[in-house]
């Protein structure tokens, strides 16, 4: 006799042989729903909601900017208007992110050096005579 053929009254319920009524239906999923969708996190959120467009008015004229440009231009308006606070945040992230400007020798710039090491190397040199001199 197959395993097909055994009644109900024969079938052994047991470890691995749940009872017939209790088994998934065939076509039917033991987790219909599915898995539960991922909260988002709240920077995914942020970033999605600054990178929506919005339109504007400037100087009569509609514009279409990202609500990350419309806060830096309010931001750098109060700035502008002499609001402590935003001056000075914009101030400190300017000077953070300010590149020094690159050195670039010049003529003179090169004079200077070679006078100076020359000084030097004229002290440096009567220092060693002084030192030779001693032994």
């Amino acid at each position: 006799m197959a395993e097909d053929e055994i009644s109900d009254d024969d079938y052994e319920v047991g470890y691995g042989k749940p009872p017939k009524h209790t088994r998934f239906k065939p076509g039917r999923s033991g987790n219909p729903r599915g898995r539960p969708k991922r909260s988002k996190n709240v920077d995914a959120l942020l970033e999605k909601e600054l990178d929506e467009v919005v339109t504007l008015q400037e100087g009569g004229q509609p514009i279409r900017i990202t609500k990350r440009e419309a806060i830096i231009k309010q931001f750098v308006n109060l700035a502008i208007k002499g609001n402590a606070k935003p001056l000075q945040m914009m101030i400190a992230h300017l000077d953070k992110t300010r590149q020094p400007e690159p050195f670039v020798p010049s003529e003179a710039d090169d004079a200077e050096i070679l006078r100076a090491f020359g000084q030097a190397g004229a002290k440096g040199h009567d220092a060693k005579e002084d030192d030779d001199g001693d032994k």
